[in-house]
């Protein structure tokens, strides 16, 4: 079933209960939200609570307005893709991962090591699906905006770097916080500098697969296309900062930071070129 022409619930003609029970189904006959209930409930009984709360049109949902924009002073851009992104179920799951993690370590006086270096890749993939396809929450008409305004390739795609790095960081950032607070600074700087290698790999990554092999992505779904290669390429890309952060040494890590800086330079250069080649191909796959 789809929500619509735009992929607004609010332009389909459901009553708010039909979209509770759509949603619910949508939930129901996925098989990572089983999987995620059985490990909530294994890490804490109440935090099956956070996935209800993930799956409610919050918090203004009565006057219409599905979703917070951010605040005002936010760019334009960013605010339109954050809004964007929450509203897709890929997304909404990481952030409950981080916030099992979270209620993990608050609730675990001994919290296992492994646990928060494990937890940010699970986190970056979570997210790969906006990360490798950044133009998908646009429609074409909104894809021929981008093409309106002052800016290159490359400061489109920057734009939805930052966007990516907001969303992406935050979610990182806690689980950083968390860490540090129960195994201490170092152990917290260590998963920052995962974190941030982890950013790092999406971004370039996902920048140059988002002008190759685009679809369209719709609100409060689950991704159902993309390219099976390139999210196994993320998948293997991802796994090196997290066993560099489980065993390398301090030069190690700060050595995949550095190479994934210089990887994701290159590749927002490169891709944000073949956007503005291209951009035909990419608006006839965003209907």
């Amino acid at each position: 079933m789809s929500w619509g022409r735009e992929g607004v619930p609010g332009q389909f003609p459901l009553t708010r209960a039909d979209r509770s029970v759509v949603r619910a189904v949508e939930l129901a006959v996925n098989p990572l939200s089983w999987i995620l209930v059985f490990v909530t409930w294994r890490v804490s009984g109440w935090g099956l609570g956070l996935i209800l709360l993930a799956s409610v049109e919050w918090p203004t949902w009565r006057r219409g307005k599905r979703v917070s924009a951010g605040p005002s002073w936010w760019p334009a851009l960013l605010r339109k893709d954050l809004r964007a992104a929450v509203r897709l179920f890929d997304t909404a799951l990481a952030g409950v991962i981080v916030l099992m993690f979270v209620a993990y370590a608050v609730r675990e006086p001994n919290m296992a090591v492994e646990a928060a270096w494990i937890v940010p890749v699970v986190v970056a993939l979570s997210n790969s699906t906006i990360a490798l396809n950044a133009f998908g929450t646009d429609n074409g008409t909104g894809f021929d905006r981008y093409l309106l305004l002052p800016l290159t390739g490359r400061e489109i795609l920057w734009s939805k770097t930052v966007s990516l790095a907001v969303l992406v960081g935050g979610q990182l950032g806690l689980v950083a916080v968390a860490t540090a607070w129960r195994l201490g600074w170092a152990a917290g700087l260590v998963v920052g500098v995962e974190g941030l290698s982890l950013l790092l790999v999406l971004a370039g990554w996902g920048a140059w697969v988002s002008v190759w092999v685009p679809f369209r992505l719709k609100a409060y779904r689950f991704a159902d296309g993309g390219s099976v290669w390139a999210g196994l390429v993320a998948f293997a890309l991802c796994l090196g900062p997290g066993m560099a952060a489980a065993r390398g040494d301090w030069w190690v890590r700060w050595l995949v930071i550095a190479m994934t800086g210089a990887v994701c330079w290159a590749m927002l250069g490169l891709a944000g070129r073949r956007l503005e080649v291209g951009r035909e191909r990419i608006r006839e796959r965003l209907p």
